[in-house]
C-alpha cells in the first residue's frame, strides 16, 4: 500500500511538473532607436538611420517562452514598405530569429537564399545591481554587461529584469538573469515590454532543422568566401 501511495504521489507531482514546463507564454516588445552622437550627418548612413528611427514604432517583436527555452522574432509588418522594414531590422540590432535555451543560443541566418542556424554558447557576465525601478506594474532590477564586437569595440548592455516573472529569457537572445527581461538597452536601442500573455494553448515553438546548425567559425568561413566571390566579380 505504501508503494502504491508513493507511486500515485510521484505521478501527480510528475503531471504538475510537466504541466508547468509545458506552459507557453508570449511577450510582445516595442523598440525605440535613439540618436547617436557619432553619426556623420552628411553621410547616406545618417539618412538610413533616420528612416529606421521614424518607422521603428510601427514594429513589434515577439518572445515565445517556457521555463526551458524561448523564441524571439520580429513581427513582420506588411503595411510598411520593404526599404523601411530593412532599415528598422538593421538599426534595431535585431539578430534574426533566435532560439535560446539555458545553455545555448541558436540564431537563424540567411546567405544567398540559404538558411543556416548559427550555434552560440550562452555566456553572460552580468553585474547585478541593487538599482530598481517600476516599469508598468513590474518591479525591476538593473543588470549590466558589455558585448564585444568583431572590431573589439565594447557595446554597453543594460537589462531591467523582474524576479516576479521567473523566466530567464528576454529580447534578442539576452537572458540568464533571475527574471524575465522587461526592458533591454543595447547601446542606443531600447526594447520595452508592451504586453504579456501566460499559458496560451495556441502558441507553438518554431521547428528547427538541426541539420542546418553550424558553428561561428564555419559561419565566418562562409561569409569570407562570399565576400571573396563578390570582390572577384
Amino acid at each position: 500500500m505504501k508503494n502504491a501511495s508513493l507511486i500515485k504521489t510521484l505521478l501527480v507531482l510528475s503531471c504538475l511538473y510537466s504541466s508547468t514546463y509545458a506552459q507557453k507564454n508570449k511577450a510582445i516588445y516595442s523598440v525605440s532607436i535613439n540618436n547617436k552622437e557619432d553619426i556623420d550627418k552628411t553621410s547616406p548612413y545618417n539618412s538610413y538611420y533616420k528612416i529606421a528611427q521614424e518607422n521603428s514604432n510601427q514594429f513589434t517583436f515577439h518572445l515565445i517562452f517556457s521555463k526551458d527555452s524561448s523564441d524571439f522574432f520580429i513581427n513582420d509588418n506588411l503595411e510598411i514598405e520593404y526599404h523601411s522594414f530593412r532599415m528598422v531590422k538593421a538599426f534595431s540590432r535585431y539578430q534574426g530569429f533566435v532560439r535560446k535555451t539555458k545553455s545555448k543560443t541558436f540564431i537563424e541566418k540567411e546567405i544567398d537564399n540559404k538558411t543556416y542556424i548559427l550555434e552560440e554558447k550562452t555566456e553572460y557576465n552580468w553585474t547585478l545591481t541593487t538599482e530598481n525601478k517600476k516599469i508598468g506594474n513590474y518591479s525591476c532590477y538593473k543588470a549590466i554587461t558589455n558585448k564585444k564586437t568583431k572590431n573589439n569595440n565594447s557595446i554597453p548592455i543594460i537589462a531591467w529584469y523582474c524576479p516576479e516573472l521567473a523566466y530567464q529569457f528576454g529580447p534578442n537572445g539576452y537572458g540568464n538573469l533571475p527574471g524575465l527581461i522587461v526592458e533591454l538597452q543595447i547601446d542606443n536601442v531600447i526594447y520595452g515590454l508592451k504586453s504579456i500573455n501566460f499559458d496560451d494553448k495556441t502558441i507553438k515553438f518554431k521547428e528547427i532543422d538541426f541539420k542546418k546548425i553550424i558553428s561561428q567559425d564555419k559561419y565566418d568561413e562562409i561569409i569570407k568566401e562570399k565576400m571573396k566571390f563578390v570582390l572577384d566579380e
